[in-house]
């Protein structure tokens, strides 16, 4: 697998993580590309619903992925979500402003995914 600048994510940390497998690793990466649009789509309709219960319950589990991808900046960014929500009083209501930065984020982690699968 190439070798290179990886800003979004670390995928040297990934393998390591994968026991050195790159065929383990290339199996990952590609499900997280063929998971990226739902999840967008997930946290697009959490975000337009204003409910900040399931937000939470979104960023949560995109969190959980993105750390398995050793994505740190997505990371922090969806962590700073996830806790907001769950900290928020019922007069809190969440928008597609809110989701900005994390699907941003999520969409530089896609594209440094899809050169590390090309190399």
């Amino acid at each position: 697998m190439p070798q290179g600048s990886y800003t979004h994510f670390d995928p040297q940390a990934l393998l390591h993580d994968l026991f050195d497998s790159e065929e383990v690793v290339a199996s990952v990466l590609g499900t997280f590309a063929d998971w990226h649009d739902g999840a967008q789509s997930d946290l697009k309709a959490a975000a337009a619903s204003g409910d900040a219960p399931a937000l939470a319950r979104v960023t949560h589990t995109v969190r959980g992925t993105l750390a398995q991808l050793h994505a740190r900046s997505a990371v922090e960014i969806a962590q700073g979500i996830e806790s907001r929500c769950k900290q928020a009083d019922a007069n809190y209501h969440p928008s597609e402003a809110d989701i900005a930065p994390l699907q941003q984020e999520l969409q530089a982690v896609l594209a440094e995914v899809k050169i590390y699968l090309a190399g």
